[in-house]
């Protein structure tokens, strides 16, 4: 009984192992994320013990590093001569845990899909005498390791941004506000709804002694880049409104707005959830808004006195939260 377990113990598989280190190089922005002990007991755990060797010839580097709201992770298998074996990139926005653990699936994948190494061809075997028994057929081969599970998609994720927006040609003369947005995204796309008030830095209109605010609500589809360049379309609606300063027989009045433009800027990661961004953009206004003064003489009545430009632009810097 002792002599079968004996046997069955030595015929029980081993974990697989790699000739090979690792080591994890955090850059900027990346200090905070696990280092190589987190990721070699990821791992270990997805084969069943830790298949790396620390005096082994070929070493895997794992960078770390953010690129825009995103965290990339590059790897790379190198041989003693600094040959390039295997080669691989993910990018998320989950955080640094989530990310490491998908290059760990990516790892078990790896080392459990490797060829085996060439055995050395089995010795000829003596022919065999006729008058011994036959000897017995080979034992079944194992069944193959099942493969590791890919990283899970990306998850559909929450942002809200707040910012200061420059706008010309929405108002007489520049203006200048707030703008807020909320939206979803993911890494290569995103879809938001803005709205923005602008107070006009200019407070007269010919002769007239007049304040003018815009208050407009955008819908804004963007698609992001792996280099912090992002480009959106722009539809945007909304009204103007004009408040006499001084009295006469002008009231105030609303007039409604309608354009649609293009939008390019550029984000920078802060953190995991918070990240920076800048932007220019342009607009074709469709329905413009026209202010007319109404005086007492005939030859004033009706008359226009200012009214939107065929293109307006806005300036805008703020930063984004995403949850």
């Amino acid at each position: 009984m002792i002599l079968l377990c004996g046997v069955e113990a030595r015929a029980a598989p081993e974990p697989p192992r790699a000739s090979m280190r690792i080591e994890v190089v955090r850059g900027r922005g990346a200090e905070r994320c696990p280092d190589e002990a987190f990721l070699r007991a990821e791992v270990a755990r997805g084969l069943g013990a830790d298949p790396f060797q620390d005096d082994a010839p070929r070493v895997l580097t794992v960078s770390v590093a953010p690129d825009g709201p995103e965290l990339t992770a590059s790897m790379a298998l190198r041989d003693s001569e600094g040959e390039t074996i295997w080669a691989e990139g993910f990018s998320t926005r989950s955080g640094c845990e989530e990310l490491l653990s998908g290059v760990a699936l990516a790892i078990v994948a790896q080392i459990l899909g490797a060829p085996e190494r060439a055995r050395p061809p089995a010795e000829a075997s003596p022919r065999s005498d006729p008058s011994s028994p036959p000897s017995p057929p080979p034992a079944p081969a194992a069944p193959a390791p099942p493969e590791a599970a890919p990283p899970p998609p990306e998850p559909l994720r929450f942002e809200a941004g707040l910012g200061a927006t420059v706008g010309l040609g929405i108002t007489p003369g520049a203006a200048a506000g707030m703008t807020l947005s909320l939206g979803v995204r993911r890494s290569g796309w995103s879809i938001a709804m803005e709205g923005r008030a602008l107070v006009s830095l200019a407070q007269e209109v010919e002769d007239m002694s007049i304040s003018t605010r815009a208050f407009t609500a955008a819908g804004v589809g963007c698609l992001h880049g792996r280099h912090l360049l992002f480009g959106c379309g722009v539809a945007t609606v909304g009204f103007v409104r004009f408040i006499p300063r001084h009295p006469w027989d002008m009231t105030v009045r609303d007039d409604r707005l309608f354009s649609v433009g293009a939008r390019l800027g550029s984000a920078w990661a802060i953190s995991d959830s918070w990240s920076a961004h800048g932007y220019a953009e342009a607009s074709a206004i469709v329905d413009d808004t026209v202010l007319r003064r109404r005086g007492q003489r005939r030859d004033t009545a009706g008359s226009v006195s200012w009214s939107s430009p065929p293109v307006s632009a806005a300036l805008g810097l703020g930063v984004t939260a995403t949850y």
